[in-house]
């Protein structure tokens, strides 16, 4: 039953991190009215995939073992898990603009990284309430 809880949460990182980017091209598109290019595309991939790994996946699962262990009501967990994921976007976005020698945090860059990294965070709070939910029997 682990094995299979960790290739749900493996599943989820994916998902979360291709809403992140779907929702990065989508805002790019709605808002400015701009397609990314192939090779801006690969470097945001690159770059939030980094910061994905390093910051936003450890982050996320304390966070929804946090919530797990502190909250007992459960309607209050389901929401916790996608804000208390999605409230982390910062972070990422500070490790990439401090590895490219910084940028301004209101920048239209840092507005699409913080769309992708809240709506990843989102799509992460709820696979992990699912998975919570389906190993417990209770999330």
């Amino acid at each position: 039953m682990k094995n299979l809880k960790f290739l749900f949460l493996f599943l989820n990182s994916l998902l979360s991190f291709y809403a992140g980017l779907w929702a990065y091209e989508m805002v790019l598109w709605l808002v400015w009215e701009q397609t990314i290019s192939e090779g801006d595309l690969r470097a945001v991939q690159y770059w939030a995939g980094i910061a994905y790994l390093i910051i936003l996946v450890p982050s996320y699962l304390l966070i929804g073992s946090y919530v797990a262990s502190k909250i007992k009501r459960r309607i209050v967990r389901l929401l916790l898990y996608p804000i208390g994921c999605a409230l982390v976007f910062v972070f990422p976005t500070l490790f990439i603009f401090a590895a490219f020698g910084g940028g301004s945090l209101f920048s239209a860059e840092a507005f699409l990284f913080y769309v992708f990294f809240i709506s990843s965070g989102v799509v992460f709070g709820l696979g992990y309430a699912l998975s919570m939910f389906l190993s417990l029997g209770k999330f």
